[in-house]
């Protein structure tokens, strides 16, 4: 077994295609159909189905393509010392940023990032966190920028602490803003969002507990939330990094919650094994300088977890 065919078969899982894999890889097809049914043989083992399109892994195999991922990322995590890479901001670096982060921070300090460093290519995917959580253990994302803490065995490394606030149509003075929240009228993300995990936390609600509801609406985006959340008297929770794109008549609906006063952590996470420490110290230094000192410490904060 083999570091080379073990790319080969990760190629293969994920492109479907022995030519386009072959492509990829830069080697002809008839080398990677070799490698690849030594390894079968090897393992006593059909690791791909052949007979259907696109090629897909057979259920025997799954397991083993996610441990030829986690090898071929400590594999890169060695070659990245012996080049120097983990003193360097350079090459590539591919990010998961969930989508309640991504699109207030990124703009923030993105383009003075890439003015620093023009010698790193930036891939960056948004997505859920779960998602990201299995996305690093594959190997297919190095830094992933998102709610913690998560008690996982990434590594956490602390951004920001970031207010939570009530956006309410429905709000009758300013005593007892927990007591006015509404289960039925509560606007949430959909399911695998930390989020909506947060609000149940902040406001002990539970969806067992709620009225069926007569419309369902399946979104990922903060601002359709607060947009139907106009409507009919809604509520939801919003992060304090979103209020500051509010126009000044949204902005009026925002409700500060009553003490201790929640707040979510954001982090990059990333697996053990990613050495390049340079990229991580950079990103951590340039996102800080864009975001409101008093943010950056943990003191006294009441850190809602997901």
């Amino acid at each position: 077994m083999t570091i080379t065919q073990l790319e080969y078969i990760v190629a293969l899982a994920d492109i479907k295609s022995f030519s386009k894999a072959a492509d990829f890889c830069c080697v002809t097809q008839p080398s990677l159909s070799m490698q690849v049914q030594k390894l079968e043989e090897e393992l006593n083992m059909t690791l791909f189905n052949r007979k259907v399109k696109p090629l897909e892994p057979t259920a025997e195999a799954i397991e083993i393509l996610g441990k030829a991922r986690q090898i071929l990322a400590q594999s890169k995590a060695i070659l990245s010392l012996t080049k120097g890479w983990a003193t360097q901001v350079n090459g590539t670096i591919n990010l998961g940023v969930i989508p309640t982060i991504a699109p207030y921070l990124m703009p923030k300090f993105l383009a003075s990032f890439q003015a620093k460093y023009p010698e790193l290519i930036i891939n960056i995917s948004e997505t859920t966190t779960s998602s990201i959580k299995s996305l690093i253990t594959e190997g297919k994302i190095d830094i992933g920028i998102l709610v913690t803490p998560l008690q996982s065995e990434l590594v956490e490394v602390p951004l920001y602490y970031e207010e939570l606030f009530l956006y309410s149509n429905a709000v009758d003075g300013f005593e007892n803003i927990l007591s006015q929240v509404n289960a039925d009228k509560l606007w949430l993300l959909e399911e695998g969002h930390c989020l909506s995990n947060q609000i149940n936390a902040i406001c002990n609600v539970h969806l067992s507990n709620r009225q069926q509801p007569l419309l369902t609406y399946h979104t990922g985006s903060l601002e359709t939330i607060v947009r139907l959340a106009d409507q009919g008297k809604g509520q939801t929770i919003l992060p304090e990094m979103l209020v500051g794109f509010l126009d000044k008549e949204n902005q009026s609906k925002i409700f500060k919650m009553p003490s201790p006063v929640p707040v979510r952590e954001v982090s990059m996470v990333h697996a053990q094994s990613y050495s390049r420490k340079a990229i991580i110290k950079a990103l951590q230094t340039e996102i800080r300088a864009h975001i409101p000192e008093h943010w950056q410490s943990n003191q006294n904060r009441n850190i809602i977890p997901i």
